[in-house]
């Protein structure tokens, strides 16, 4: 089973490739767009204008959605912060208003972890 440190890697690496292919694809069409300027025919004028645009609206497109990612995943993270916040909060309220049952789900979760340690 892939671990979180794993799955976090993964992700990285992925965001990484995809990264550096859409620089990739962005220097390709940039060298063709320099290259092709030698050729004044009116259809490749205004091919390069469109190829050019439509180069300048994808960049700017993904570094919105680079941000727009950033702020989503910022988001997510103090949601998850204040869920764990309210789930300990829950948690602790219920052990000091019973103590002893608290003491006996401690306990059990302690056996049960040893039992699967012992195993190994």
């Amino acid at each position: 089973m892939a671990g979180k440190k794993d799955i976090k890697i993964d992700a990285d690496r992925t965001r990484e490739q995809l990264e550096q292919d859409l620089r990739d694809l962005s220097d390709t069409v940039e060298k063709f767009l320099k290259s092709s300027a030698e050729d004044t025919s009116e259809h490749m004028t205004q091919l390069r204008a469109e190829a050019g645009s439509t180069l300048e609206e994808i960049k700017q497109r993904l570094a919105s959605y680079g941000e727009d990612f950033k702020h989503r995943l910022q988001a997510g993270g103090d949601e998850l912060r204040e869920r764990s916040r309210d789930a300990i909060d829950c948690a602790d309220t219920y052990v000091h208003e019973n103590p002893w049952r608290g003491i006996g789900i401690a306990a059990a979760a302690g056996v049960f972890v040893g039992l699967l340690l012992g195993r190994r």
